[in-house]
């Protein structure tokens, strides 16, 4: 993972196996908090905040495919999921 993640903890490219993937946004699902509710925009600057590659829409996918956020049907809420 240390070719994933460079020094300043940022994400600087988007793995090819699956198992480097699942690990990637499980350390990227560390920067949300349980029990706190945030808006897509600041979904994204977490995102923005953790990563170099500039593909915020790719992440904030994973991390809602993945079942680590959730989110309401029209965007507007997301949160960590247990």
């Amino acid at each position: 993972m240390n070719k994933l993640i460079n020094e300043l903890e940022e994400l600087v490219l988007w793995p090819k196996k699956p198992k480097d993937k699942q690990i990637v946004i499980e350390w990227l699902s560390k920067k949300f908090k349980f029990e706190k509710q945030y808006s897509e925009k600041e979904v994204n600057q977490i995102i923005k905040n953790h990563h170099s590659f500039n593909d915020v829409p790719l992440l904030r996918r994973e991390l809602i495919s993945r079942l680590f956020l959730n989110r309401k049907d029209d965007g507007s809420v997301y949160w960590k999921n247990n």
